[in-house]
């Protein structure tokens, strides 16, 4: 079962993700996908100080695909150099290097000639690792991509070109890039349906946007976890707001990928904070009124310094959000 859980920042998302994960029996195994290593460490944080949970395994999609090919072994089925050597990570330093050698050899074969001037560049060589790994997590494979820019001009045509000759060498030689590792993943868990079919429960939290590759291995792991939470900021009953368009993106391929149903949070009762209630209510929202905050020591000198050295107001113009005006801390709220 999917719960898509959508509700406004600060509003209690991670809290009842937490609830979730607390109420299970001990060692249970969870898996919990965060976007970076900073959202992986709060939420340990915050878990801690519910009063913590054993079996619970908290880590980015790439740490999820890494974990899926070490537990899928030799079960799964590699091109045959990966399969005969293993797989080695393609650290970042190296795969830009490599790209300037391919953009080289490909030169050097006649195969590229728009690029030529800026081959040997490691600007062009790093531009080209941020469109590759783009591809690759759009699961654009080089053989579409060749197809789709076959007859286009060569400034198209040869990035296709160098995307497929990059993929070779990779498939060749049994390295693997990072995002390289999700298609891997994706591969291990369609072969093998026994990959993290024990899951008690799976926690998606604090993400925005998803890329096809997560949206993939979402869809492959919702069928195998006992209970699925993915929780998703917005507000379902001003869904047209412009500050929450990407969420709606997400929210959509979330339910067309994972045919779940986007609900409300439940009731909480502690409310959130008044000051993140206006500043994610009037976030890029016109004519947003003022808002009164107790400024720490630190803030009020930032403000007397921002007013210009003098008086403890900052002008409308110095703040995103409208006025702020800084208060003595002997000033009711």
């Amino acid at each position: 079962m999917v719960h898509l859980i959508v509700a406004p920042a600060g509003h209690g998302k991670t809290v009842y993700a937490i609830d979730a994960v607390r109420a299970l029996p001990p060692l249970s195994p969870v898996r919990v996908l965060v976007p970076d290593q900073v959202q992986a460490a709060a939420f340990r944080r915050r878990l801690a100080e519910a009063g913590g949970a054993l079996g619970v395994e908290v880590q980015t999609f790439y740490g999820l695909y890494a974990d899926v090919l070490t537990l899928a072994g030799g079960f799964v089925t590699l091109p045959q150099a990966q399969a005969e050597r293993g797989m080695a990570r393609l650290i970042s330093s190296v795969r830009y290097r490599l790209i300037q050698r391919i953009a080289e050899a490909l030169c050097d074969a006649g195969q590229l000639s728009y690029y030529a001037p800026v081959r040997r560049s490691s600007g062009f060589a790093r531009l080209l690792g941020d469109l590759f790994a783009e591809l690759k997590r759009a699961r654009v494979f080089p053989e579409a991509l060749g197809h789709a820019l076959a007859e286009s001009d060569p400034r198209l045509s040869e990035l296709a070109r160098l995307y497929a000759a990059y993929q070779e060498w990779l498939l060749e030689t049994g390295w693997v890039d990072a995002d390289g590792q999700g298609w891997l993943a994706a591969i291990a868990l369609e072969q093998n349906t026994a990959l993290l079919s024990d899951l008690s429960l799976l926690v998606v939290d604090g993400f925005d946007e998803f890329n096809p590759t997560q949206l993939h291995l979402l869809r492959l792991l919702v069928n195998r976890a006992a209970a699925t939470i993915v929780t998703l900021g917005g507000d379902l009953q001003r869904p047209d707001r412009l500050a929450h368009r990407r969420l709606a993106r997400a929210r959509a391929a979330l339910a067309e990928a994972l045919g779940a149903s986007p609900a409300s949070l439940p009731a909480r009762t502690v409310p959130p904070s008044p000051a993140l209630v206006h500043l994610e209510a009037n976030l890029c929202a016109p004519n947003v009124q003022n808002i009164n905050l107790r400024f720490n020591r630190n803030i009020r000198k930032n403000s007397h310094y921002l007013a210009g050295g003098s008086g403890h107001k900052i002008h409308p113009s110095a703040h995103p959000i409208g006025r702020v005006d800084a208060l003595d801390n002997d000033t009711p709220v």
